[in-house]
């Protein structure tokens, strides 16, 4: 299959420039995947992420714009590959995969951007799709398109390439208040971002197109164009509307009267019997409807309904017009789309908020359905009462929260409030089960957060956001303090306290747990009178204070538990008594201490793991500028803050090294691996490459029982897995492994925060760069490659020779620490720092000695700083390299770069 691939690759310089905010969080989703798919209606930038994907990719680009009818002759010869491959693409075997991975084709590493690929003839889509299945060293293809009738969307998710739909490219509310002085240097109006994105739907163009309105005309207020809504009438009649079949853009006007549309209301409004088919085909082959969440109703952007009206205006009577006037207000449709209050009112609870908050503050006596006064309608087994309990449960720190959770999203169907709260509950459960080590699912806090603010739930879409700021994507690294900021300007408390949470968890997540954050939150919640929550600060307040050495600190931990115990909150006792342990000087005292605090998390069904990674976090050393100096206490005496040696109680100190050779160090022991069967050794070396990700045992079955399923291989797999288990934690029971978990078909090699993994710290390293980069902060950038060549020691697990199962990620970490070098030496240059960029591409060409790039940036540097002899001997050594793959020396720096 390497024949098939150019024989020179270059950057084709035809990347749009478009302006528009960073989309680090979904372009971030291309950067470990073989295809790319964004698939959305038009206006909602789907060339802008593409762009930014584009920029952000180390390697060389090709960016091809589909033509109208282009066929597979045509976009192949565009692509650089031979006109006839497609015969070829269409009979490509597993095993051709398999020998793909282990070539390194001359366009490995290569981007191929395809925008608009509706355009394209439906055998030229074909072969599209097909590309993206390749495995290296084709391409990575990233694709984007209009929906359309007959569109492979589907081949290509079952392919499972990354998709990106419209709704995950809606710009929010909190996003577009940042966009608008950044690209129109233009500030929104306090309380017009939400109405704005409801209006257009969070459609880019939609924005833009509001944005040069109010520069254009800025004596009219922003409230009135807005109202008005000429600035994007004509867009939606061009790009929306005109493009759609008669008959659907016909049902679209006579149904424009509801205001949410359902089958049986635009039946009976219609006549039409095909209503459903047409629903289904605006809103998922065309985009122009959005499909609510219980996939029977669906609604159009107030802007496109307008638009639809002043049709339905010009093209009926007025006698028609009353007439059919009359019959959409006698069906269901404008009851569906009440105003705010009433929406609140009709969900059943009212006043549902009052529990939640009474349950937050720890008030007594406080359960769902006990009083009629608690919840509107509801009983204690209710969906409603039933979320309340798994608050009040998880605030108590009782670990089986997330199952009433569970109880009360399968009992709420119809109650969006209910929904939309159980949803995000048991976000934030599974956000804070993870620890600061595990994922924040951004696509699902999206989702909550932007429906809640299409109900008008404001203070639930903020809660939402608060747990988006515990992400790395910088995005969304302020959205604590904005929160914070907005319920400060807003008067409320409430909101404000949980928002300082949110902002002292975010200093936690990076590592620098803060003093004064947490004395913050702590005043915060006393002033409330929330004493639950209250009780969590103090704990964790005691923890940061007990592993800096802090004057008072063992006094201060002592209090702190003694006050979870008086407020009824296990979980945060068993923290508190945690605090202690690290707080007392004697190290029997300690260890009764560690005890008493793993007995009192397994009394709240805590698990003991999740207590010692807290406590590990709350541990760390960095910190604030409050953290450091150790503040101002009660008596105006500052102190000096410094480590404590010992950090939480019992944390494995396991070390995994994989590039350059095999290491595996657990507490500073090593191990007699002859006692352990040459296959589990390699399932282990197998894990410990995907260490802290799990592998499905399909994956393992394939390395080590040539993928044969049959109840005597899974037993020996289990098998293997316990003598493993038992191997490395020979004191631990039966089944009580800490080490290698299980999740459903998965295992995983745990990592404990300290523990160390040179492949999962090298392939941060690299994303860490590469977002940096794409964020044009290069020096932040440099340090993250650097770090990144400094992890990568040699080739992965050479020992294993070439094992199929080692060969494809092997390859892979060898051209991103390659691209990584690359990316180090380009930036070195760019800052007229040659020595620095020589040596990079120096290292570069160690991985790697065919990275042409790598040989121009060394020439280039050596050049800029004035080394003739390494210049000619460069030179000298590049004409080498070209000569050896048949490449004539005469063209050695012609390439386009």
């Amino acid at each position: 299959m390497t024949s098939l691939l150019p024989a020179q690759q270059w950057t084709t310089f035809r990347i749009p420039v478009s302006e528009t905010m960073s989309r680090g969080r979904l372009t971030e989703q291309f950067t470990r995947c073989l295809s790319g798919l964004v698939v959305a209606p038009p206006g909602f930038g789907k060339t802008a992420l593409l762009a930014q994907a584009a920029r952000a990719h180390p390697g060389p680009v090709t960016w091809y714009q589909a033509r109208p009818g282009a066929d597979r002759r045509e976009l192949l010869t565009a692509l650089g590959y031979p006109p006839d491959t497609p015969a070829e693409l269409a009979g490509v075997s597993g095993g051709s995969r398999q020998r793909s991975r282990r070539q390194d084709g001359g366009a490995a590493g290569r981007l191929v951007v395809i925008d608009d690929m509706h355009l394209l003839s439906p055998a030229a889509q074909a072969v599209a799709v097909r590309l993206g299945q390749l495995a290296p060293p084709h391409p990575l293809v990233l694709i984007g398109t209009r929906p359309a009738t007959g569109l492979p969307v589907a081949a290509m998710e079952a392919s499972s390439a990354t998709v990106v739909n419209a709704d995950a490219l809606r710009f929010r509310s909190w996003e577009v208040e940042e966009l608008f002085p950044r690209l129109y240097g233009t500030a929104l109006r306090p309380g017009i971002a939400v109405p704005l994105v409801r209006a257009t739907g969070g459609r880019a163009a939609m924005l833009r197109l509001f944005g040069r309105a109010v520069a254009a005309d800025p004596d009219t207020g922003q409230e009135q164009i807005l109202t008005d809504g000429s600035f994007g009438r004509a867009y939606l009649e061009r790009e929306v509307l005109d493009p759609l079949p008669d008959r659907l853009r016909r049902f679209l006007t006579e149904t424009c009267l509801l205001s949410r549309l359902t089958a049986d209301a635009c039946q009976a409004l219609t006549g039409r019997a095909d209503s459903a088919e047409m629903l289904y085909s605006l809103a998922h082959e065309h985009g122009v409807l959005r499909a609510a969440p219980d996939g029977h109703t669906y609604v159009a952007e107030p802007l496109l309904r307008a638009c639809l009206r002043a049709r339905l205006t010009h093209t009926l009577t007025d006698v028609e017009l009353a007439r059919l006037r009359g019959r959409a207000g006698s069906g269901d449709g404008d009851r569906q789309d009440p105003p705010s209050s009433a929406a609140r009112r009709r969900l059943g609870t009212a006043d549902w908020a009052g529990p939640l908050r009474a349950v937050v503050a720890g008030t007594p006596d406080m359960f769902p359905g006990r009083s009629a006064g608690h919840i509107t309608g509801t009983g204690p087994n209710s969906s409603a009462a039933l979320l309340v309990q798994g608050v009040a449960a998880a605030l108590a720190g009782d670990g089986t929260a997330g199952d009433t959770v569970r109880r009360a999203l399968a009992e709420a169907t119809e109650d969006a409030l209910v929904v939309l709260s159980g949803q995000l509950v048991r976000v934030a459960l599974a956000v804070l089960a993870a620890g600061p080590a595990g994922p924040v699912p951004y696509p699902e806090l999206q989702r909550i957060a932007y429906d809640a603010e299409r109900l008008d739930l404001l203070w639930l879409s903020r809660a939402a956001r608060c747990l988006l700021g515990l992400g790395p994507h910088p995005e969304d690294a302020g959205q604590p303090g904005v929160v914070l900021e907005e319920c400060t300007r807003l008067g409320d408390a409430e909101g404000a306290a949980l928002a300082a949470t949110a902002v002292c968890l975010r200093s936690v997540w990076r590592g620098r747990p803060g003093i004064g954050e947490l004395e913050d939150v702590v005043r915060r919640f006393r002033a409330l009178g929330w004493g639950t929550p209250e009780a969590w600060g103090r704990a964790a307040l005691a923890v940061v204070e007990a592993a800096r050495d802090l004057p008072d600190a063992e006094q201060r931990a002592a209090q702190a538990e003694a006050f979870a115990r008086s407020a009824g909150v296990p979980g945060a006792r068993a923290l508190a008594i945690g605090a202690m342990a690290l707080a007392t000087p004697d190290a029997a005292n300690r260890a009764e201490l560690q005890e008493a605090a793993g007995s009192t998390a397994r009394s709240a069904r805590l698990p003991v793991s999740g207590l010692r990674s807290w406590l590990a976090a709350l541990a760390s050393p960095a910190g604030d500028g409050t953290a450091a100096t150790g503040g101002t206490r009660g008596g105006g005496q500052h102190t000096t803050a410094s480590p404590r040696v010992h950090a939480a109680p019992s944390v494995p100190e396991m070390t995994v090294r994989c590039l350059g050779g095999f290491e595996f160090t657990l507490a500073g022991r090593a191990h007699d691996w002859a006692k352990l069967r040459p296959r589990a050794q390699a399932l282990l070396r197998l894990l410990a490459v995907r260490a802290g990700q799990a592998v499905h045992r399909d994956h393992l079955l394939l390395a080590f029982w040539d993928g044969v399923a049959s109840p005597s291989t899974l037993h020996n797999l289990q098998v293997t897995i316990s003598s493993l288990r038992s191997f490395l934690e020979p004191e631990r029971p039966r089944g009580g492994s800490r080490l290698i978990a299980r999740q459903g078909d998965s295992y995983r090699l745990v990592l404990a925060p300290g523990d160390v993994s040179d492949v999962a710290a090298f392939e941060r390293a690299v994303r860490d760069g590469r977002r940096s980069r794409a964020q044009r902060r290069p020096e932040e950038a440099a340090d993250a490659f650097r770090t990144a060549l400094d992890h990568y020691a040699g080739e992965l697990l050479p020992g294993d020779g070439q094992a199929e199962w080692v060969v494809a990620d092997r390859e892979r970490l060898r051209r991103e620490a390659a691209n990584a070098a690359v990316a180090l030496a380009e930036i070195r240059l760019d800052q007229d720092r040659p020595v620095e960029a020589a040596e990079a591409a120096e290292r570069c060409l160690e991985i790697d000695g065919h990275r042409d790039a790598a040989w121009r940036v060394l020439i280039r540097a050596c050049d800029a700083a004035g080394l003739a002899a390494d210049s000619a001997r460069a030179r000298r050594g590049y004409s080498a390299m070209l000569a050896s793959l048949g490449i004539p020396p005469s063209g050695m720096l012609s390439h386009p770069v």
